[in-house]
This record gives C-alpha cells, structure tokens and sequence, in this order.
C-alpha cells in the first residue's frame, strides 16, 4: 500500500477501524500515522459544529405553526424568512467541502513531500563511505533510460525504487555540499522547477527531457548548483 492509498482510506472513513494492510503500513509510515490522527481530530470537530446548536439560537425568538393555503404558497416562497439553523447548515456544509478541499491540495500530497517522504525511509543512504560498484550505478540507471557522466566514485549508493508504483533509480552523490539524492522520474512530468523545503531538507524538482529529475539534501542550503550539474550530468538514452 502506497502513501495516497493509504489517505484515501484513511480520508474515506477516518474513525474506522483500520484493515490489516493499512495498520501495516500506518505502523512504518510515520507520515500516514500522523494524517490520520490529524483527519480524526477534524472529524471529530466537524460532527460536533453539525450537531451543536447554532450560534444565538438560544436567544432566538420560538417558531410558530402556520397553515399556508394552496393558492398562496408561490408567494409564501418569496415572503419565508430564511430560518437561522438552515442558513448555517449551508455555511457548515460549505467549510467542511473547503476544509475537504484544503486537505486535498495541502503540501503533504504533493511530488515534493512524497520524495522526502522516501528518502526519509532510506535515510541510511546518507551514510555510505565507499562508492557503489560502477556496474550497478549503469545498470540502475540503465533501467531508467539514463546514464550519468559522472566519475564513478561520486556515487555512493545506487538502487532501483519504487515510487509512485514506477521503479525508479535513487542514487547518493557526494558533492562539496554534502551527500546529495538523486531521483530519476521518468514518469513523472512537471511544467516547471520547483524548490522545496520540508522535514530539514531542501529539494529541486527539475523537468527532464523524460519526466523529471529530483535532487534533495539535509539542511536549508540551496542545491541549485548541485542540481544544475546533476541536470548536466544526466544523459538520457535514445528510447526504442
């Protein structure tokens, strides 16, 4: 179960019993884990505003029973004061939608959260001393439709991913600047460059010739130099 599986469910039905698979997934997913505790507690608020009593009700006059004879009714329509618990069913109604909107669209479920979601997951990648085999850097890439031209003892780790339900290569580079990751996203398009910053990470998010290239490291220290060379450095096989 990926990331945007799991919020759906967790979106869906947030005070339902969690199945297996997502329990599984909640329990390593630190993340997921959190946006559920977060749409549990919105939830919670939400039903409490629809089944409270409107503000000033108490103080409202009582309604009253009325007979509106048959012939009257179109004019009854246009004269009907419109009733106070109705009027702020509508407003709650309209803020749950937007408040369902805003969760939507919010930073935790963009491209950019995702990649520091799954770095976060390898973060022992930052920890390598010794290059990865020259083989496996230009066969991970390979695979991707790339390669890199680059020395080969910059790159200290080299492994095909899943991401997105796509396997992609996710390397760590050692630059000036530190140990930097690297993420080819063939399939992942993207209209512009993006920076980032999230969980003590700064990223880039770059278009590529196929999809995108996403460079990320720790600290808030711009990598823009690092991810202008890694565009350089990345050459993309002809496609059959």
């Amino acid at each position: 179960m990926n990331h945007n599986e799991a919020r759906l469910l967790i979106g869906a039905e947030p005070h339902a019993p969690p199945s297996a698979e997502l329990s599984e997934h909640l329990a390593n997913c630190r993340e997921c884990s959190r946006f559920q505790s977060e749409m549990v507690a919105l939830d919670a608020n939400i039903r409490r505003a629809l089944e409270g009593a409107p503000a000033g009700a108490a103080n409202a006059p009582a309604a009253t029973a009325s007979v509106t004879p048959i012939t009257g009714v179109r004019k009854a329509k246009k004269e009907k004061p419109t009733n106070v618990w109705s009027g702020w069913a509508l407003a709650a109604s309209v803020a749950v939608v937007s408040v369902f909107v805003i969760w939507a669209l919010r930073p935790s479920d963009t491209l950019a959260h995702e990649l520091v979601a799954h770095v976060e997951y390898e973060s022992d990648s930052w920890s390598r001393k010794q290059a990865a085999p020259p083989a496996a850097v230009t066969d991970t890439l390979a695979k991707a439709g790339v390669a890199l031209d680059m020395s080969s003892d910059k790159v200290m780790y080299a492994r095909t991913c899943l991401f997105r339900g796509h396997l992609v290569p996710h390397l760590v580079v050692s630059t000036l600047r530190g140990p930097v990751t690297v993420l080819v996203l063939p399939d992942e398009k993207v209209a512009h460059r993006t920076n980032f910053h999230e969980d003590g990470m700064t990223g880039v998010i770059a278009p590529a010739p196929h999809g995108s290239i996403a460079v990320l490291a720790l600290g808030s220290a711009s990598v823009d130099d690092v991810a202008a060379q890694v565009q350089q450095s990345v050459r993309w096989l002809p496609q059959h």
